[in-house]
């Protein structure tokens, strides 16, 4: 990644995300903040602050593309962007086809599976719903929410 490509990845995260909240009512890109910082590498990081910015940000893939990033950044924030009414097993396997994208989901589990953001969410049943997700999104991944994150997740 060139000199640079990282720092550009977060204003672009920054603009997609302002104002926006997530499930928990905090800033968006506190979390991908977090997961940019679980993992190594300035392609990874960089895929990381952007992981969500089509799906849960205010940009559009149009927009996204004409940012320029290089092209394994653009395969993996591409791979790991949920398309509407899509199988959660044909999004993992989107996924599991760029070993960036995996790096970046594992760590996105990772974060979404703490215990203080399961306990703020809404209500009971979302939480339950998401934590199947997450279960079963690990193990279409090949391992476990718990090993995910090194320890047991109620």
């Amino acid at each position: 990644m060139a000199s640079g490509d990282l720092q550009h990845a977060v204003l672009v995260a920054a603009r997609a995300y302002q104002a926006r909240s997530d499930r928990q009512g905090e800033p968006y890109v506190a979390h991908a903040v977090r997961v940019m910082l679980d993992v190594e590498g300035d392609d990874a990081r960089a895929v990381a602050i952007l992981h969500d910015v089509i799906e849960w940000g205010a940009i559009s893939t149009r927009e996204f593309l004409g940012e320029h990033f290089p092209e394994p950044v653009v395969e993996a924030v591409d791979a790991l962007t949920m398309r509407e009414g899509e199988p959660l097993e044909d999004a993992v396997a989107r996924i599991s086809g760029s070993e960036l994208a995996v790096r970046v989901k594992l760590a996105d589990l990772r974060d979404n599976a703490q215990r203080w953001r399961l306990d703020a969410m809404p209500d009971a049943a979302t939480r339950a719903r998401l934590l199947a997700q997450y279960r079963r999104t690990a193990e279409l991944l090949g391992t476990s929410l718990d090993e995910i994150c090194g320890r047991a997740v109620e």
